[in-house]
């Protein structure tokens, strides 16, 4: 389970906004202050709820399933990459271009990739699905 602290920040309708703080895993760290590698990010998730049990300013936990985490790495890196080494020996290889050539067609054939994910978001929207629990 992937699970992550927030506050309500607010409800509309079924949809109930949370404010989440996402921290690196050095965030922890006893370091980071002198470090520049350690970070957090205040980040929105929209959660469908339809209880009503909720209201703004509650202090709940976001709750994921592990598969999202795994099907997101998916999406946003392992394939990007597979495009990118894919690309770069066809372009180089095949296609006989130059060092510049390849990179910049490896560069460009990432645009339509991220063009698709853009048009198909809200269908991969819903197999993100988060839940809500109430901190006590």
């Amino acid at each position: 389970m992937i699970e992550h602290r927030g506050v309500i920040t607010s409800i509309t309708d079924n949809k109930v906004s949370v404010k989440i703080l996402q921290q690196s895993a050095c965030s922890s760290c006893h370091a980071k202050g002198a470090c520049t590698a350690a970070d957090s990010k205040e980040k929105m998730v929209d959660v469908t709820d339809n209880t009503g049990s909720y209201r703004v300013n509650d202090q709940v936990t976001v709750v994921g399933q592990k598969s999202m985490g795994y099907k997101a790495v998916l999406w946003a890196f392992v394939i990007p990459i597979i495009i990118i080494i894919s690309i770069l020996i066809l372009s180089s290889s095949v296609l006989k271009l130059g060092e510049v050539e390849a990179a910049l067609t490896t560069i460009i054939s990432l645009v339509p990739y991220y063009a698709i994910l853009y048009l198909l978001r809200n269908r991969m929207a819903d197999s993100f699905k988060f839940t809500i629990k109430n901190n006590y």
